[in-house]
C-alpha cells in the first residue's frame, strides 16, 4: 500500500533507482548526491542526481560532457542552447565560463519539485526523460562541433 503512496524524497530512492537500471554510481560529497558516467552515441557525459543543497524538496538531475569547447565558441554554443531552450521545456541547457578563460561549458539542467511522495514509477519516468533529453541534445551538438574548422581540437578533455 505504500508503495501506491509513494516514497519521500530521498538519497535511498536515487539510489534505488540507479540500481534498477544497473548503473554503477558514487556518491557525491553533498548528501543526496550521485553521480555517474554515461556512455551515449559515442559520447560520455557526467550526470549528477541529488536533492538541492538549498531545498530539499527538489530534486535536480545535471548533465554535462566531459569537455569544455573553445571561448571562440561560445556565441554558437549559446545560440544552439537558445533553440534548444526554445523548443523543450523539461530541460534546460546553459553555457558557462570556467577557470580557463580560453574555455566554455556548457551543462543540461532539470529539475522537480517533490512536496511529500512521489511514485518510484513517476520518479524514474521524470529522470529517464531528463537523461534522454540530455542526450538528445549533446548528441545533436556534436555533429556541429565536428564540423568546425579550428586548427586546435574543439574540445578539452576535462577527465
Amino acid at each position: 500500500m505504500s508503495e501506491l503512496l509513494g516514497e519521500p524524497l530521498s538519497t535511498e530512492l536515487t539510489e534505488r533507482y540507479l540500481r534498477s537500471r544497473g548503473i554503477r554510481y558514487f556518491r557525491g560529497q553533498h548528501d543526496g548526491e550521485c553521480f555517474f558516467v554515461s556512455n551515449a552515441d559515442g559520447r560520455r557525459l557526467h550526470v549528477h542526481l541529488g536533492i538541492s543543497r538549498w531545498c530539499s524538496d527538489v530534486f535536480t538531475i545535471r548533465v554535462t560532457p566531459v569537455c569544455f569547447f573553445p571561448a571562440a565558441d561560445s556565441a554558437r554554443l549559446a545560440e544552439l542552447a537558445d533553440a534548444w531552450n526554445q523548443q523543450n521545456r523539461e530541460v534546460t541547457v546553459i553555457v558557462h565560463g570556467s577557470s580557463d578563460p580560453q574555455r566554455i561549458g556548457i551543462f543540461a539542467r532539470s529539475s522537480q519539485r517533490v512536496r511529500d511522495r512521489i511514485p518510484f514509477e513517476e520518479f524514474s519516468c521524470f529522470v529517464d526523460g531528463a537523461i534522454a533529453d540530455a542526450i538528445d541534445f549533446f548528441g545533436e551538438l556534436a555533429p556541429a562541433a565536428d564540423s568546425t574548422s579550428t586548427a586546435q581540437p574543439l574540445l578539452r578533455d576535462v577527465g
